[in-house]
């Protein structure tokens, strides 16, 4: 055998050694989704639809992936990343906070210069923030770095902040697998979960976070964490689904039971879907749902009745349409109710849905390439668009 094709192999060993994932993570770290109840709206609640860029003067030429957090006193926070051009080195991660109605300006708190001297160790470019709020108010904030490539080269690493977002902790890379620990993406939003007993609440928040890899086709995972004297403790789990579906979205309807929604990578161009009724140990092979998917982010919500909401590109080719789709059997079928974007000249993508504690949906993404745009709605606007008489507020 020729020396080449050997080392090719030695390669390929190790790639798949490195992309191996543990399956203990229901046990050690949480019992199952922690679901809050979510209060029925009043039924003569008027219908509520608003929108708002939420980085008016940032003027960046790329924005990307935004998410959402509620934090204490009433507050929003947004973050993404953004600067020159996707795989640029300058590129920052930027956070803004709402309050009373306004926006603050975007501010950077995680920079290529700060990543560098913490790692110590150069990186290309980061990307795809997410932030976890604990019950002491500290906030965990995932990213991803980049050493060379493209995203199939990504690296998952946290910070944590003690007052309100201000000041950042060191950065520390997650070790999520023993060799090749690289291919790992955050995107989504997490799930807390519930403790493992009553005494183990005060010694720290426990989180189920949506994960993908890249190396060698995409797969769905899941990051389980938890925060431990200011520390965090990771494991992964791979999802049911070969190696075509990415990005799960996940809607617990308890603590055992969830779906998650997968962005595809097949010729199928569809959403897919997969069920769970252990609490995220194990999950059913994804089946293509009717809603079309252009290998494009997508974001799910469930409603206060048990239904559910789902916001994606509603295209097999493009991202210029932007839209909501509204399921009332736990996802085995879906009706689109209302098109958001719809600019043929434009890209509308990477949605990210929330409710907050006021009952609110809240829904960021990215607009036309530089701008951030979020939307708020209540229940009863969707249920105007279910009965044909609602109209959006603009």
């Amino acid at each position: 055998m020729p020396l080449w094709i050997r080392w090719m192999i030695v390669v390929v060993v190790l790639i798949l050694a490195g992309a191996v994932v543990r399956q203990e993570c229901g046990d050690s770290i949480a019992k199952g989704f922690e679901v809050t109840m979510i209060p029925k709206p009043s039924k003569d609640s008027a219908p509520l639809f608003q929108e708002e860029i939420i980085n008016k003067d940032q003027n960046l030429p790329f924005i990307h992936v935004c998410s959402l957090v509620e934090l204490a006193g009433d507050k929003l926070g947004a973050l993404w990343y953004g600067g020159p051009y996707e795989y640029c080195h300058d590129n920052c991660i930027y956070f803004s906070t709402l309050k009373k109605g306004t926006w603050t300006a975007p501010r950077a708190i995680m920079t290529p210069e700060k990543i560098e001297r913490d790692l110590g160790r150069p990186i290309r470019c980061l990307g795809n923030p997410l932030l976890l709020v604990n019950r002491d108010g500290s906030l965990r904030l995932l990213f991803v770095t980049i050493a060379m490539g493209r995203w199939s080269g990504s690296q998952i690493n946290t910070s944590l902040s003690k007052d309100g977002g201000v000041s950042w902790s060191r950065v520390e890379r997650l070790t999520l697998s023993p060799l090749c620990n690289f291919s790992e993406l955050v995107r989504n939003r997490p799930i807390p979960l519930v403790p493992v007993s009553p005494m183990t609440v005060k010694s720290g928040d426990s989180w189920c976070v949506p994960l993908y890899q890249e190396l060698i086709g995409k797969f769905p995972e899941l990051l389980w964490l938890k925060e431990i004297d200011d520390r965090v403790v990771a494991q992964k789990s791979r999802m049911a689904g070969g190696c075509a579906t990415l990005q799960p979205s996940l809607l617990p309807f308890d603590k055992e039971t969830a779906v998650a929604l997968l962005r595809d990578w097949t010729q199928a161009k569809r959403i897919f879907m997969s069920r769970t009724k252990d609490g995220g140990i194990t999950w059913t092979d994804p089946v293509a749902t009717s809603l079309p998917n252009p290998d494009a982010g997508i974001s799910g919500l469930r409603l206060s009745d048990g239904n559910l909401i789902v916001a994606y590109n509603d295209s097999v080719i493009l991202r210029e349409k932007l839209s909501l789709a509204f399921s009332d059997d736990s996802g085995a079928s879906w009706k689109n109710i209302f098109q958001l974007e719809h600019d043929p000249d434009a890209c509308s993508s990477y949605p990210f849905l929330m409710r907050t504690t006021d009952g609110m949906i809240r829904m960021v993404y990215t607009h036309e390439g530089d701008n951030i745009k979020m939307l708020t709605i209540n229940e009863s606007w969707i249920t105007a668009q279910l009965t044909g008489m609602g109209r959006p507020i603009r």
